[in-house]
């Protein structure tokens, strides 16, 4: 979808792109390329045209809206056909090795200065040349057309070149010759050049029925350099369009990203990825390595990727693997398909030989993963680690790599791992100072403060957390917060920024507001187009997302008194927008936003007013609130009102205002306070509250508990 997305925009179009989860630097290209990114499936202009990838199903519901306006919605190669049928098509098809074919090709014309335009599927390593672009001049067009879907029908080319063919894709084709049949289509609509590799059954059927049309090429289909046979398929594709690439240097060509890629590599440990997902792919993958590193101990984590694969083709994925030394496994990756123990890891155990049976596992945790693998590592020998699959297995092989890196430190491997994961903005800072970004002003430092700049790089952070088994913790403006003297051993990260703190209004007369947004800025915006409702939010120090996850409230309200909707990033990376009757929510709490990340919300108020009326509300409050409250630095109410009697109340009734240990003082104005004279530290605070608990408790026998969190530990143990 990205080079399709670059192509269109470099030739005029204006283009928005929508994805589940965009990753960097993919959506960094994008917008240099002139895509505008959007956050929800919906356009910020009509389109004429919508295109959907093969991942998403037509009967998606979030087509609906489109269809019912009459916008046509193209499946992704349907419409490539279309918009190539003035171009001279060079099309790379195949079971296997297409998207570093394609990408070959495109890299040696580049370099003797070739014009043509391309799409690729699947980024050039480090990025040397984009994934998609448009010539204004030139008829040629490269493309790696996808038989996956069933959309190489539509496709009729100047000159196709065939690899191999190798039964795959069996949800669509249920046998070998089903497929084959679909590439002596093709053939039969190739309109100059067929390209056939020599020797394959493909080349007897194309010589027999396309002779006019037909060459062949030499490719050693059964070798394991299949690095040179892509060369092969290219030198062979570049001479058909009477193109001369004989002074490439071919050992230059910076392969392609997640296509055997050495992640780490010292004198101990070599690293690798490679999206290989089939028998055959797995077979010249291996092959490759033993020749690289014939002495090398070979260890293999598998991902299978879709159910139907896995079932149809157990027994020969068992066949290939068995040429490991050590083989560890990863739930099947389902992509779009549903659940089918037949098509679960377990099909591929039971096929394995007794020797790889018996020690292989489904891992499901990357850190106990590797504590074994390093337990594992007693002979001394060298070894190499495969992290093989087209699923998102890409994570262990970069977590591997980064704690290879760091010698075993999670902490220091978190950062190695995010490099270039998150956008340059982003930022990741060691030992943060977090006492200033807190309403109180005390505590230490994070081990790692970030600034997400949008929601990629968000979900990012929190997946290397999760594979990393790092702590974490949000902060929103840091008010009802105690920050500890040591700080935080874990990444703490700040909803910051303009993306975090948008506030727009909707014609139902609601607003659509981030996490990030102060709540004096919210009550501001709807005083201004008189929305009435919002008035308690201007003295509450905090944002919107500390607000939900402690149901925050004053002069009688609640944040959710106004909440429609919000929406959450969940523990699993997806989200889900949860409507605010259907939210566990209590006194300072509310489940659903500690147990995932709020990213926005949609609040509704009592109505209109004029805004004069409204403004006259809020100074009413603002005033009531600076008669009432400290204005030095606290962390608002201290303690939670018990039932029936204010905290305030008990702590005035046990002559504790003007307490004060350091630095920490119990506020004369508001005894439920504690202010920062100036210096105080986390302890100054925290000592003061055990002071004021205790002596309530001999009092009045009242055990007070406390409103505000302590950041990454819970009151128990430091209030005894």
């Amino acid at each position: 979808m990205a080079p399709l997305a670059m192509y269109l925009s470099a030739n005029g179009y204006a283009v928005e792109a929508f994805d589940d989860f965009f990753r960097e630097p993919l959506r960094a290209q994008l917008e240099k390329a002139g895509v505008r990114i959007i956050n929800e499936p919906y356009p910020l202009e009509k389109p004429d045209y919508v295109v959907r990838s093969s991942a998403v199903q037509a009967s998606d519901s979030r087509l609906l809206s489109f269809e019912t306006q009459g916008i046509k919605v193209w499946q992704r190669g349907e419409f490539l056909a279309h918009i190539c049928k003035s171009k001279k098509v060079v099309a790379v098809v195949g079971s296997h090795g297409k998207t570093t074919t394609t990408g070959m090709l495109t890299w040696a014309l580049d370099q003797i200065g070739f014009d043509f335009s391309y799409m690729v599927g699947g980024r050039f390593r480090n990025d040397v040349l984009a994934a998609g672009k448009a010539s204004s001049k030139s008829p040629w067009m490269i493309l790696e057309l996808d038989e996956s879907d069933g959309t190489i029908d539509f496709h009729s080319p100047y000159l196709t070149t065939i690899l191999n063919c190798d039964w795959d894709h069996v949800d669509r084709y249920k046998s070998p010759e089903e497929l084959s049949q679909v590439f002596i289509e093709l053939f039969k609509r190739t309109e100059s050049y067929l390209l056939v590799p020599r020797g394959s059954p493909l080349e007897k059927t194309a010589q027999e029925k396309f002779a006019d049309k037909t060459q062949s090429f030499d490719s050693a289909l059964d070798s394991i350099d299949f690095m040179k046979s892509n060369e092969a398929a290219v030198v062979a594709t570049a001479h058909a369009m009477g193109v001369d690439i004989s002074s490439v240097d071919f050992s230059q060509f910076p392969g392609m990203e997640r296509r055997q890629s050495v992640l780490f590599e010292d004198s101990d440990l070599t690293v690798v990825e490679d999206y290989a997902h089939h028998p055959a792919e797995i077979r010249a993958f291996v092959g490759d390595r033993r020749r690289k590193l014939p002495e090398h101990w070979l260890r293999m984590v598998f991902q299978p990727h879709r159910y139907s694969r896995t079932k149809a083709l157990s027994h020969w994925f068992a066949e290939e693997m068995s040429q490991v030394d050590d083989l560890q496994f990863l739930p099947t990756y389902g992509a779009f398909e549903e659940y089918d123990s037949a098509g679960g890891v377990e099909s591929l155990l039971g096929n394995l030989p007794p020797r790889l049976r018996k020690d292989s596992a489904v891992q499901e945790d990357f850190i106990e993963f590797y504590k074994a693998f390093e337990a594992s590592k007693e002979s001394g020998r060298p070894e190499q680690m495969l992290f093989v699959g087209a699923g998102n297995i890409d994570r262990w092989a970069h977590a591997m790599a980064a704690m290879a890196r760091s010698d075993g430190d999670r902490f220091r491997a978190f950062q190695f791992y995010l490099q270039d994961r998150v956008s340059v903005d982003c930022g990741l800072n060691e030992h943060e100072s977090l006492g200033s970004k807190t309403t109180m002003g005390v505590g230490g430092a994070a081990r790692w403060y970030a600034e997400p700049q949008n929601l990629i790089d968000l979900r990012t952070l929190i997946e290397g957390c999760n594979i990393l088994s790092v702590p974490r913790v949000m902060l929103g403006r840091g008010s009802n917060l105690i920050v500890p003297d040591d700080g935080y051993n874990g990444l703490v990260i700040r909803l910051k920024g303009p993306f975090w703190s948008e506030i727009s209004r909707r014609s139902d007369d609601s607003l659509i507001v981030g996490a990030g947004a102060r709540l004096k800025e919210i009550c501001l915006q709807a005083c201004k187009v008189e929305m009435k409702g919002f008035e308690f939010l201007e003295g509450i120090p905090g944002t919107l997302g500390g607000a939900l996850r402690m149901n925050a409230g004053a002069m009688g309200w609640e944040i959710f008194d106004l909440v429609e909707w919000v929406s959450f990033l969940l523990p699993d990376g997806t989200i889900r927008e949860i409507p605010g009757s259907e939210m566990n929510i209590g006194y300072r709490h509310c489940r659903e936003a500690v147990d995932g990340i709020a990213l926005r919300a949609k609040l509704r108020g009592e109505g209109r007013s004029d805004h004069r009326a409204i403004r006259k509300a809020i100074d009413k409050m603002a005033s009531k609130r600076r008669s009432s409250q400290p204005r030095e630095a606290s962390a608002g109410c201290i303690f939670k009102n018990p039932d029936e009697v204010s905290a305030g109340w008990l702590i005035d009734q046990a002559g504790l205002k003007g307490e004060s240990v350091g630095g920490a003082r119990v506020s004369e104005i508001h005894g439920n306070f504690i202010v920062n004279e100036g210096g105080a530290t986390a302890e100054d605070v925290i000592s003061l509250m055990r002071k004021v608990k205790g002596r309530v408790r001999d009092e009045n026998g009242i055990e007070l508990e406390p409103e505000v969190d302590l950041l990454g530990k819970n009151w128990e143990e430091p209030l005894s």
